[in-house]
């Protein structure tokens, strides 16, 4: 198994970038595909949501950038099977300010992931902090593909354009074929309201690469991270929790793999338990029977909806990425 590295990144604050890397992750567990959630951000708020604190014996990040620990070592459990967490504390602003100074400071979480946790987990989704500084970087450059969440009322053409930038920047200074996975519509109850989004922000371009799934205005996503639990397991039923295991089903087509799992293992649509050598299924009774199974006509479905995507995206950000650098020329 390769696990799919995946960074939830965005250049500004309060699109919801947290919101989406916790309950993606938290989603995906629910289907049983072993996830490792990395808190990259100083403020740590993920590492809290999940009921974490940065007082956690000395694993967290911070100790896997200093190789003061093996990246395995730095892993903590969740209260839920499935989703592991390194977390993040304030010493992470410390530790970046000197490792930016290193000339392989900014591809240190690619290597310590690649090398000693990636063939461990189906998904590693990495919480970027909203910046242009160093730690935003190590997180992309981490990452194979990028989520990025769109807020209507806060994200602009320029955050998109400025994103794009730092994304032909770090493929070109560190030879990755780091790609854009998706835009995901956050805060949004009506598909309506997404077209005239891009149209207001310039970026009508963009609409193929929205995924299907829009995450709504719900409220329960509040409650729950007061609450210290993802949303799903705060009201699975609730508008939110819906949009999050809709949109943790159109991430695993993509990836590919639910297929890989129905071969080789348990398979959600025909009700098999885990192998003996992976973690028990042992979510609260309410949420294994709340939690919807996707069928394999589904799954076949988003996927072809999704390669069309793939191939329009291409072409669509090097048209953007040739036109900021024409612009720069002139």
């Amino acid at each position: 198994m390769m696990g799919t590295i995946l960074t939830v990144s965005g250049l500004t604050g309060g699109i919801g970038k947290t919101t989406v890397a916790v309950n993606l992750c938290a989603a995906l567990a629910l289907y049983e595909e072993k996830v490792l959630l990395v808190d990259c951000d100083p403020r740590a708020v993920a590492t809290a949501w999940l009921g974490k604190t940065d007082a956690t014996d000395g694993r967290h990040l911070s100790s896997i950038l200093k190789k003061t620990a093996d990246p395995g070592e730095a892993i903590v459990t969740t209260g839920l099977p499935w989703l592991d967490l390194v977390p993040a504390g304030f010493n992470l602003f410390t530790t970046a300010r000197s490792l930016s100074r290193e000339a392989n400071g900014e591809t240190l979480l690619k290597h310590g992931l690649h090398r000693h946790v990636r063939s461990l987990y189906e998904y590693i989704i990495i919480d970027s902090p909203p910046s242009f500084g160093f730690l935003s970087v190590l997180a992309l450059t981490a990452g194979d593909g990028i989520i990025v969440p769109l807020y209507p009322d806060r994200t602009s053409d320029m955050d998109c354009r400025c994103l794009l930038k730092l994304i032909h920047y770090i493929r070109k200074t560190h030879h990755t074929r780091l790609r854009i996975a998706g835009f995901l519509v956050n805060a949004c109850d009506h598909s309506r309201d997404i077209q005239a989004f891009l149209e207001k922000e310039r970026l009508t371009r963009l609409s193929d690469l929205v995924f299907d799934t829009m995450i709504p205005d719900d409220p329960t996503v509040i409650q729950a991270m007061d609450h210290q639990v993802p949303v799903v397991l705060e009201d699975i039923k609730s508008p939110g929790g819906k949009a999050f295991l809709a949109f943790a089903k159109e991430i695993d087509s993509m990836s590919g793999h639910q297929g890989e799992r129905c071969e080789n293992g348990p398979c959600p649509e025909n009700g098999t338990t885990a192998s003996a050598t992976e973690p028990p299924a042992t979510e609260p009774p309410a949420v294994q029977a709340s939690a919807a199974k996707v069928s394999i006509g589904e799954m076949e479905d988003i996927r072809k909806r999704s390669s069309g995507k793939v191939e329009q995206l291409a072409a669509s950000i090097a048209d953007m990425i040739n036109e900021i650098n024409q612009n720069e020329e002139t």
